[in-house]
């Protein structure tokens, strides 16, 4: 039985390919063994082809697919057919067209009446072979040539899919098909000899995925980050394959499912271990309004903090909001405590606790309370952050600090709405990258790790067809699909690559990688901390009970808007903001030096978020 093998990556890779049934003597296999294997150098429009069509055993061609670490493609497509029919070079695939300005690869498996598909009367593209297969792509790219489409994506997925189903009538048809920038796959109707993928994401598992014909492994060090999808025949190794359904139509690009005719078949559980975030409210697309009245939640915590509000205060919070705008309150209470062993002599404290006060977020009461006496002073530091300075010269052996506030915060749905398309790269004025540089600057790392995320950057960018808004969704969304949050896996000096290579974290660490990869983007980026109100739509209650982080990104037309890659949505009516800067430590809500004493320090935080209206008793006496 012939075999086919489709690989789509996020980014560039080299896998080692071994074909195991060359290796094995004494069996029906060690007859000629037909193979071929095409790939897309370095993202080019070439494709690059090997075939074999009369090999037996180990030799230096499949040595080639073994060993060779200068693949670096995103789209692999991959043959097997066993003894050949006719053991030519023309009959063996995947089968090689040019049309459009680019290669394209085709690869089949299963028996079509070659006489039943028609052919122009002086066609454009004419069959080398005497294959059903290469017939079949000759009418495909016909097709495609009467559409005036210059690549896949132009003919339409529905459409694409009409055209297969076509071909299925005429027989048998598993078949892989690609561009160089997506790989389509389809399964035979009547399921035949089946067909399976799968989304791998890192980290792996130790060792290849394998099957009685093949062996797929990943030697080069650059690729223990990628993210693939894997089409096969059959299921490689012990890991968690999806079958595809009769008549099933899969397209993946730069290791993502964008399009099936099946839906439901594309939320495959991702391959590599770890457990993954909880389910996100519904994403707002940053290009649709969203419509209808605000309708306030009700929380799960009971209890808030500060007076009660007015009963006009009261009243707005209820009253449903315009269609273009939500509108919602909250209390917020904030407790901090530090214990030392030791009497401290000497200190100086810092806190950003003050919610920010603008057009989209109006602080209407806030109080912070110490429980230590000492010289304080309150200002506004160079982010535009309302922050205090205490210095202590008493000795105290607890610091208490209890922030309360009540804060309207208003989402302007219509603002979410892209007025224009832009496209990456984005244009700045001279004037306007000077201003922005605390911005685009990206961490200090080593150069190897920088490009591999910028690889990464990239690999959104050319899934999107470099749209800007587009892409920053489709960040957004992958984050929060493919990353675990994973309390205390993480520590403050974590890097956004270790955060790529692990796939896991907590809110900052996701914030810092989607700044990271922003930045690399040249888009101005920065660190947000504040707090959300999870509510009912919240699976991670857990981040409502400390401050939370995620990024804000300078937009074209726009302005600074939020982005929370830790829930995979926009920032809204459920987030309030406090401080931001270019990084964590810009717009950390306490810090401070102890200049003498000290010692055994240990730390307390609650943070609570209760709608106005909600039962908030008891966190008066906190």
């Amino acid at each position: 039985m012939s075999q086919l093998l489709g690989l789509s990556f996020d980014c560039t890779s080299s896998p080692s390919i071994e074909l195991k049934g060359m290796r094995q003597a004494g069996d029906t296999r060690h007859r000629p063994y037909g193979w071929g294997f095409g790939w897309f150098p370095g993202e080019d429009r070439a494709a690059m082809l090997v075939k074999d069509p009369t090999s037996i055993g180990d030799n230096a061609m499949t040595k080639v697919l073994r060993d060779w670490k200068r693949f670096r493609s995103t789209v692999f497509v991959c043959h097997l057919r066993g003894a050949a029919q006719r053991i030519t070079q023309q009959d063996t695939h995947p089968f090689l067209r040019s049309y459009g300005g680019r290669d394209w690869l085709l690869a089949h498996n299963g028996d079509l009446q070659a006489e039943a598909i028609p052919l122009e009367s002086d066609p454009t593209f004419f069959p080398v072979g005497r294959t059903d297969s290469e017939r079949a792509f000759c009418w495909l790219l016909e097709r495609v040539r009467q559409r005036r489409g210059r690549q896949l994506s132009d003919v339409g997925w529905p459409e694409l899919h009409g055209w297969l189903t076509e071909l299925n009538a005429l027989g048998t048809l598993n078949l892989l098909l690609s561009d160089g920038h997506d790989l389509v796959a389809y399964h035979d109707q009547r399921a035949f000899h089946g067909l399976t993928w799968q989304r791998r994401l890192p980290p792996y598992a130790p060792g290849p995925l394998e099957s009685d014909d093949i062996s797929l492994d990943f030697q080069d060090a650059r690729d223990v980050a990628r993210t693939s999808v894997i089409v096969s025949t059959r299921p490689l190794s012990g890991e968690q394959w999806t079958p595809f359904l009769p008549g099933q139509m899969l397209v993946a690009r730069r290791g993502a499912v964008i399009w099936t005719s099946h839906p439901a078949q594309a939320t495959t559980p991702p391959s590599a271990p770890g457990d993954a975030p909880g389910p996100a409210p519904t994403p707002t697309p940053l290009h649709v309004a969203a419509a209808g009245p605000a309708v306030m939640q009700t929380s799960a915590l009971q209890g808030a903090q500060g007076a009660p509000p007015s009963p006009d205060a009261a009243r707005a919070a209820v009253e449903p909001a315009s269609p273009s705008r939500e509108r919602r309150r909250y209390h917020v209470l904030h407790r901090t405590s530090y214990r030392y062993a030791l009497e401290v002599e000497q200190s100086t404290h810092l806190y950003r606790l003050r919610p920010v006060h603008d057009l989209a977020q109006t602080v209407l009461d806030h109080t912070l309370e110490l429980s230590v006496e000492g010289s304080r002073r309150d200002f506004e530091d160079v982010f535009g952050n309302q922050a205090t300075r205490l210095t202590v010269e008493r000795p105290y052996h607890e610091l208490g600090i209890v922030a309360r506030s009540i804060v309207e915060v208003t989402a302007d749905l219509d603002v979410q709405q892209a007025p224009r398309r832009d496209n990456i790269p984005l244009v700045w004025m001279p004037w306007q990258r000077q201003m922005m540089s605390p911005y685009l600057l990206p961490p200090e790392l080593p150069e190897t790790q920088l490009r591999e995320l910028n690889d990464y950057a990239m690999s959104f960018v050319e899934r999107q067809d470099y749209d800007l808004f587009e892409t920053l969704n489709d960040m957004n969304r992958t984050i929060y699909r493919d990353y675990a949050y994973v309390s205390g896996s993480t520590t403050l000096e974590t890097t956004p690559f270790e955060v790529h290579t692990s796939r896991r974290g907590v809110c900052q660490d996701f914030a810092n990688l989607f700044i990271c990869l922003a930045r690399l983007l040249g888009i101005p980026a920065r660190y947000r901390v504040g707090y959300i109100f999870t509510g009912s739509n919240y699976e991670n209650k857990i981040q409502s009970d400390a401050s939370h982080a995620w990024a804000e990104l300078y937009l074209p037309w726009l302005g600074w808007r939020g982005y929370d890659p830790t829930n995979g949505c926009l920032v809204g009516s459920d987030h309030v903001r406090v401080a931001s800067g270019r990084n964590y430590r810009d717009a950390t809500p306490s810090s401070g030096t102890i200049y003498a004493g000290g010692g055994g320090e240990s730390l307390e935080i609650e943070v609570r978020v209760v709608p106005v209206g909600d039962d908030v008793r008891g966190l008066d006496q906190v």
